[in-house]
């Protein structure tokens, strides 16, 4: 019986280490971002992980499109890949105002396209990097960059919505999370914490100690002397009477 429940038990824990460790792999098989700053308004620098082919088949092309909130990206050299951008011309929000003409226009970068010199294996990954300063906005907020993935054979759109709190799709867009913004000087350099007025306020506010508090204790240290002063005189009296 014994022997029986240990087989049960051991079995129990593989199924569930198997069910765990597939579900790991699941989770991580996805085009993911990280970032080097979330904080709005502020510059960073997004790693794109693609960590497998399309069904098996080796990448030979990934094209990630930048959101209308993103205006200029900096691609980082990879030297297994060639890099191509698409721009469009691009007029600021207050060019009316600033009397702005066409030929002043700027363009504004709508995707970067990593294409491989060799075709990237299925069972191996690489890493992206693309620099650009993020919106503004609040916390919370998502900038999505829909990839896709193009394969020897078959490719896979990266290019589902993700919600906060909800399941994730199963082929979500690479997306980065914004914190809330990092104040900053004239200068650009951001300003640093001021310590919380209750800090401050208990800095100002300390006193020494109570004095009728220090008096209590030079009474009791004069207590424990005497005690032991009196317990010294005993001793030395007993001595002496033994030795009489």
């Amino acid at each position: 019986m014994t022997k029986r429940l240990a087989v049960v038990g051991t079995a129990t824990l593989g199924v569930t280490a198997l069910i765990v460790l597939g579900t790991a792999g699941v989770a991580s098989a996805h085009v993911e971002a990280t970032a080097t700053s979330t904080a709005a308004d502020s510059y960073t620098t997004a790693t794109f992980s693609v960590p497998h082919g399309c069904d098996g088949s080796p990448t030979t092309k990934i094209e990630f499109q930048v959101p209308e909130s993103i205006i200029e990206v900096t691609p980082t050299v990879n030297p297994n890949w060639t890099i191509t951008k698409a721009t469009e011309p691009y007029t600021s929000p207050s060019s009316s105002a600033d009397d702005e003409s066409a030929e002043d226009a700027g363009e504004r970068v709508t995707s970067v396209t990593y294409t491989a010199k060799t075709p990237l294996p299925a069972d191996e990954r690489d890493t992206f990097q693309l620099s650009f300063s993020l919106p503004d906005g609040k916390a919370g907020d998502r900038v999505e960059f829909p990839a896709l993935q193009t394969c020897e054979k078959g490719s896979v759109e990266w290019n589902q919505e993700q919600k906060t709190g909800a399941a994730e799709p199963e082929h979500p867009a690479p997306s980065i999370v914004l914190t809330a913004a990092v104040p900053v000087a004239a200068d650009g350099d951001p300003i640093e914490a001021t310590p919380t007025a209750t800090a401050d306020a208990s800095a100002s506010t300390a006193s020494p100690a109570d004095p009728d508090l220090v008096g209590r204790f030079l009474g009791l240290g004069g207590l424990v002397l005497g005690a032991v002063a009196l317990v010294v005189a005993v001793a030395n009296t007993r001595r002496r009477s033994t030795t009489k």
